[in-house]
């Protein structure tokens, strides 16, 4: 029983690492895409400015 209880309690554990990493993953990809665009676009503007 004592082991049944320690197997559901890692799966549980497991599960919750996955989702908080699951998560992080959609913010760090979206925060990349964010910086990449301003980045873009700020060259384009500052080009557009200069020339």
């Amino acid at each position: 029983m004592n082991k049944m209880v320690a197997t559901f309690k890692e799966m549980f554990s497991d599960s919750f690492s996955m989702g908080k990493g699951f998560i992080y993953g959609f913010i760090m990809v979206g925060s990349l895409i964010l910086i990449g665009f301003a980045l873009f676009y700020g060259i384009l503007f500052l080009r557009n400015l200069i020339f």
